[in-house]
């Protein structure tokens, strides 16, 4: 039986040796303390690190993660979007998407806060009202720039958080719980405020380009045109072809393929499958064609990848 890969468990990507490694060795003094290991860890971690990352394969997770810079650069793909991490910025991840990290800068300061929506269960709050103040519109990549107060403000929610979560006394969850809404109002209020002050952004190349990208990631399982995907937007392949140049100095094409390659690389890394399996998932005629077009985004073939992997 064939075996997909589910995205990666808080409790799993927390408890694993890389990236207790990580965290408690490699990421700075601030990490030396052990993780807590109660049932809370199960649905929630809250981290700071110290790291250089050197590009990660692609992988999903099945929690939310908020992120607040504090200090080097990095840059990320998460979903349709891609952007860059850097000092005073407050980025969302949510859950299944693709997440890529570029190579890092040797400052890279993060702090972490994990959670899932089992976290929220003993709560007053509904579901509903927890997704609109997570919910980000399609249209902007899940991410903005702090100015020196409310980036002072952020932070402290951050690390008396933190400073809960490590130290585990009484009340722990519900006072991390009660941090955790006020910084969901706040980013809800920093993001509305941001997509309002940023009138530019919403020209209609822009937002052409963001549903492009977006109708990709839905859709290029099965669909693998342009033209298809002009169609969808009600633009012709040409139009649609321009803006995206006009974008990223790409062709469109090449968005669609680069979204295969992705998907590809994530079932290499962390699924069961061998890679004739790998090439029927993604609709590939042939293993070989899967091999070609796998290696010129690359530079090796899927089977050496799954060999250096074993």
């Amino acid at each position: 039986m064939n075996i997909l890969p589910k995205p990666t468990e808080l409790k799993e990507l927390v408890k694993t040796v890389a990236i207790r490694d990580a965290i408690q060795r490699k990421c700075g003094a601030e990490n030396e303390t052990a993780l807590p290991d109660s049932e809370a860890t199960h649905n929630l971690a809250i981290l700071k690190t110290t790291c250089k990352i050197v590009k990660t394969a692609p992988y999903r997770l099945d929690h939310f993660a908020i992120v607040l810079c504090l200090s080097g650069t990095a840059k990320m793909s998460s979903g349709h979007f891609n952007f860059s991490v850097r000092p005073h910025s407050l980025h969302f991840i949510f859950p299944g998407m693709i997440n890529v990290i570029e190579q890092s800068t040797d400052d890279f300061e993060l702090y972490m806060v994990l959670f899932t929506r089992d976290f929220f269960a003993d709560m007053y709050l509904k579901e509903a009202v927890l997704e609109n103040i997570l919910d980000q519109t399609p249209d902007f990549p899940p991410i903005s720039m702090l100015d020196d107060d409310l980036f002072i403000k952020v932070k402290g929610l951050f690390g008396d958080m933190y400073e809960e979560y490590k130290n585990q006394e009484k009340f722990h969850v519900k006072l991390i719980q009660s941090m955790l809404m006020q910084l969901f109002y706040l980013s809800g209020r920093i993001f509305q405020d941001e997509i309002q002050s940023q009138p530019a952004l919403a020209s209609r190349g822009h937002q052409l380009f963001q549903q492009y990208k977006k109708a990709v990631d839905e859709n290029f399982m099965d669909q693998r045109t342009v033209q298809w995907y002009a169609e969808k937007l009600f633009v012709s392949a040409g139009y649609l072809g321009e803006v995206v140049k006009k974008e990223t100095g790409e062709t469109a094409i090449k968005i669609i393929h680069r979204r295969i390659y992705l998907e590809g690389l994530y079932l290499l890394n962390y699924s069961q499958l061998s890679v004739k399996e790998i090439s029927d998932q993604l609709n590939f005629d042939t293993p070989s064609h899967f091999s070609r077009f796998f290696k010129q985004f690359a530079g090796y073939t899927p089977t050496a990848l799954k060999k250096n992997i074993a």
